[in-house]
């Protein structure tokens, strides 16, 4: 396989980031430091003060253009994340709660597809919404800062502020355009543009985002894992060896759920050997999520205390991961640990988490899986956990 063209691809596309990002900052530095000295001290001051909140704007304003995209396109749309702000939306409404992980903190936007016809141009509508946000608050917020800003510079505090407050939202909303607009792929994640380029250019590269995003639909609109389209979940996972594709990884996970959810428990724990084996490739935000899955299968499919701990450990709560899953795995090993009450408490409120979880086709799998843990709890004998799918 000839890697060298994608690595031309991605150093030429580094390079022109970091062109345009230093001509942008060389001339924001000529312009500030030329007008620094006409600045008052206190309007300096102010605005350093207010520099979180207005990045929090322009994230929020990008990550709203994903949403409206999304929205459009007739995605479902789950999850708005600005800095520390974290919005789900579960059964019952949206919900707000604190979001403690770092690798989120510069916003997300969940938009799921709940069928699959024409994915791809309407990911790509999706995806594009955020760059376009930002360009728009761009101009808006530029054209706001000459609207206010006396021509001498001169003049009142509260309206000199005002002006810069405008400029520096300017700023900071053209660096994240150009930044999503250019296409790069850097950590396992994709700007963007890279993502609408790899769905439009077609060829092999748009069928395997295709695909992906078929198994993701069929998934969040219900298809348990036991009933994917292996035909499909082949074809993906071979395009994704040919192109060296970093998304690859994921779809032992795919593999993974699958046996798991079909009962053949030897094959499951195969794909799942595999799927830690490659974890360094998963970014650390999203990683959590291979430990958790380990975690639940060593505790209910082998009853092995021993090893699930061990990844129990190793698991870190995070935004993206679903709270059902995690009560889910606290019962599977409280049930190992003989604290049946623990262990049956554990079991209701996963069971009552189950509806918020996007995921739907796992989640009806995992429901049959805690219903089995739930009479094997119950029952004195403690017969072994059967691993075949109720009907």
């Amino acid at each position: 396989m000839n890697k060298k063209p994608n690595k031309v691809l991605k150093s030429l596309s580094f390079v022109l980031f970091l062109i345009a990002f230093t001509g942008f900052g060389y001339f924001i530095g000529k312009m500030g430091a030329s007008a620094s000295v006409e600045i008052p001290r206190i309007t300096v001051v102010l605005i350093a003060v207010l520099f979180i909140p207005i990045f929090f704007i322009v994230v929020g304003i990008h990550e709203a253009g994903h949403a409206l995209a999304g929205k459009w396109v007739g995605f479902d749309f789950r999850m708005y994340i600005v800095g520390p702000f974290m919005w789900n939306k579960e059964e019952t409404g949206w919900r707000f709660q604190w979001n403690k992980n770092v690798n989120l903190a510069g916003g997300m936007v969940v938009c799921m597809p709940t069928d699959t016809d024409d994915l791809g141009r309407r990911f790509s509508v999706y995806a594009a919404g955020g760059p376009v946000a930002s360009l728009l608050l761009t101009l808006l917020a530029y054209g706001m800062y000459w609207l206010i800003a006396p021509g001498d510079i001169a003049g009142h505090v509260a309206t000199q502020t005002l002006a810069y407050f405008f400029l520096v939202m300017a700023f900071l909303s053209l660096v994240i355009f150009i930044v999503t607009a250019i296409p790069m792929h850097f950590g396992g994640f994709s700007s963007d543009c890279a993502r609408v380029l790899r769905l439009l250019r077609g060829g092999e590269t748009a069928r395997f985002e295709t695909l992906i995003l078929k198994l993701i639909a069929g998934s969040t609109s219900g298809l348990r894992p036991g009933l994917v389209n292996m035909d499909e979940l082949n074809e993906a996972h071979a395009l994704a060896i040919k192109l060296n594709a970093p998304f690859g990884v994921y779809l032992l996970s795919f593999y993974y759920q699958s046996a798991f959810d079909r009962g053949e428990t030897e094959e499951a724990e195969r794909y799942l050997l595999e799927y830690i084996g490659r974890a360094d490739e998963i970014p650390a935000g999203l990683r959590n999520a291979v430990w958790l899955d380990a975690a639940f299968f060593y505790a209910f499919a082998k009853r092995d205390l021993d090893t699930a701990d061990k990844y129990w450990s190793q698991f870190k709560p995070a935004a993206m991961v679903p709270k059902a899953q995690i009560l889910a795995t606290e019962a599977a090993i409280a049930a190992l640990k003989n604290q049946d009450q623990i262990a049956l408490d554990k079991i209701e409120s996963s069971l009552h988490e189950l509806p918020n979880m996007i995921d739907k086709g796992f989640g009806m799998a995992l429901q049959d899986k805690l219903i089995q843990l739930r009479g094997y709890v119950q029952h004195t004998a403690r017969p072994a956990i059967v691993m075949t799918r109720e009907s």
